[in-house]
């Protein structure tokens, strides 16, 4: 399964924390996903959260006396304050279904896989 560009609906995996793995999510909710060299199969999603991040670091980015429209976040520079969406699954390659928990980076679109078991 080859990842592709966000527009596509398929994304990288992330390499700084958790494992990594290419997940194909076109609608934004994950269906497949390649961990470790197999691909498996999405059946069920047992639930969806969005954690938001460091939300103070939006805020207190500006200065004191600092116009909104001088801040980096008015002028087109991502700051990345951890945001992430979550999703606890079943999934399996072949066989019996485990529980996997995905989770997409916000800023970067990186997938990571937080539990499985």
């Amino acid at each position: 399964m080859a990842a592709g560009r966000e527009s596509s609906g398929e994304f990288k995996g992330g390499l700084e924390r958790g494992f990594s793995l290419d997940v194909v999510a076109p609608q934004g909710e994950p269906l497949f996903f390649t961990w470790r060299g197999r691909s498996y199969r999405v059946h069920s999603v047992l639930s969806r959260w969005c954690e938001s991040g460091g939300w103070w670091q939006r805020t207190s980015s500006e200065s004191p006396g600092e116009s909104p429209s001088e801040s980096p976040s008015e002028i087109g520079a991502p700051i990345d304050d951890g945001a992430c969406t979550s999703w606890r699954v079943e999934a399996a390659p072949d066989g019996a279904l485990a529980i996997y928990d995905l989770q997409r980076d916000e800023s970067s679109g990186l997938w990571r896989i937080t539990h499985h078991g």
